[in-house]
């Protein structure tokens, strides 16, 4: 049964974590979205106002992952490319690294590049899953883990913390955060999701993904899409730690093929993808 934190209790915790606000020039690109013209002029012009913003998003945009035939030279060009939904999200995960990331900081450095990576691969992942949305999913595979930054700016010791939960399983993991910091990263991340007015079952998606008990029991309606969302990641994150030779999680065994029945997808399939996706990662 899919997890929720009730508005009272919501706003408890909200109260002691420090939750950056929205940043505005995401609401004024969604509200844009919306409309059933967009303007392209009035978007790139917005994006490209703010230097930092667009250097950030030319260089996702030219990385392999999204296999164009020349490289882009402008916002609005990648616009044109990419479609506004795709860029939009693009530019959602910029702006969640620079309100997480204090200026100067280089400590997350590791978790930023992991985090796109695996977002990349969602993206690729989802297209081969019936009734995922390749976008949604890149979303997700950047905040799954948002609640972690904020950890380590509200807790000097967090760094320790991630560094024993690499030894850890899902459930061990969150079991240890909630007894050396009272939360953990999963609601934390739940919260910056719902100031951020992320949609509801990702927000869920971000509450409960380390929850593997969640796939054993259906909870009515948004229950399989969340759970998609989660097996997605969860897949994509490990054909990125493969690629890297990094750790697995250690229950990985018993986790992947839950993973992999929710989605419907055969371990055979999985493998097709994750051949293709090194091949792009090589040069991430």
């Amino acid at each position: 049964m899919l997890r929720e934190i009730p508005p009272k209790q919501a706003e408890t915790l909200l109260k002691s974590m420090v939750i950056p606000p929205r940043p505005v020039i995401l609401l004024q690109l969604e509200q844009e979205q919306l409309k059933p013209e967009p303007d392209f002029d009035l978007i790139s012009k917005l994006i490209s106002s703010d230097l930092t913003l667009s250097a950030a998003v030319l260089k996702t945009v030219n990385s392999p992952f999204f296999q164009l035939s020349n490289r882009v030279a402008s916002v609005y060009q990648a616009l044109q490319l990419l479609g506004l939904k795709n860029l939009g999200n693009i530019v959602r995960g910029v702006l969640l690294r620079h309100a997480l990331t204090p200026e100067g900081a280089t400590s997350m450095e590791r978790f930023w590049t992991m985090a796109l990576r695996t977002a990349l691969v969602c993206a690729h992942l989802a297209e081969h899953v019936d009734g995922a949305d390749a976008e949604e999913a890149y979303t997700f595979g950047l905040f799954q883990d948002c609640g972690m930054p904020l950890m380590q700016a509200r807790f000097s010791n967090y760094r320790a913390t991630m560094e024993k939960g690499e030894e850890l399983s899902l459930a061990k993991f969150i079991e240890l955060e909630d007894l050396r910091h009272q939360t953990n990263h999963a609601v934390v991340g739940y919260l910056l999701a719902r100031t951020w007015f992320l949609p509801e079952h990702l927000s869920l998606a971000i509450l409960n993904h380390q929850d593997i008990g969640i796939f054993a029991s259906p909870d009515g309606e948004g229950w399989s899409d969340t759970c998609n969302l989660i097996a997605i990641a969860a897949l994509a994150s490990h054909v990125v730690k493969r690629h890297f030779e990094l750790p697995e999680v250690p229950d990985w065994r018993e986790l992947e093929p839950v993973y992999l029945r929710h989605l419907a997808m055969e371990r055979s399939e999985y493998e097709d993808v994750a051949d293709r996706v090194n091949r792009l990662l090589e040069h991430a």
